[in-house]
């Protein structure tokens, strides 16, 4: 085993690992950059939209109250209620 990695340890080493660390630092600084616009683009739409939330609110003055119905549910045969209840 010490004679196989001796021998592994002189080996010259594959050309292609010279130009990994240039590969890898060129795909990392890609996904940066499209991480960065990204995030631009969320900022903007998030400030597109609070402009429009604020300039929609701003149109009506008038104070708005809830109207006061009732609501009428339905009972269903296949409610869990009555598929549990043993009569």
């Amino acid at each position: 085993m010490d004679e196989l990695l001796k021998r592994l340890g002189d080996a010259a080493l594959p050309d292609r690992l010279a130009d990994i660390d240039a590969a890898v630092m060129t795909a990392l600084a890609a996904q940066q950059s499209d991480a960065r616009a990204t995030s631009r683009h969320l900022s903007a739409a998030a400030l597109v939209a609070l402009g429009v939330g604020y300039v929609g609110g701003s149109f009506n003055t008038a104070s708005v109250q809830a109207a006061q119905t009732k609501l009428v549910l339905a009972e269903t045969s296949l409610a869990p209620s009555t598929l549990l209840d043993p009569l």
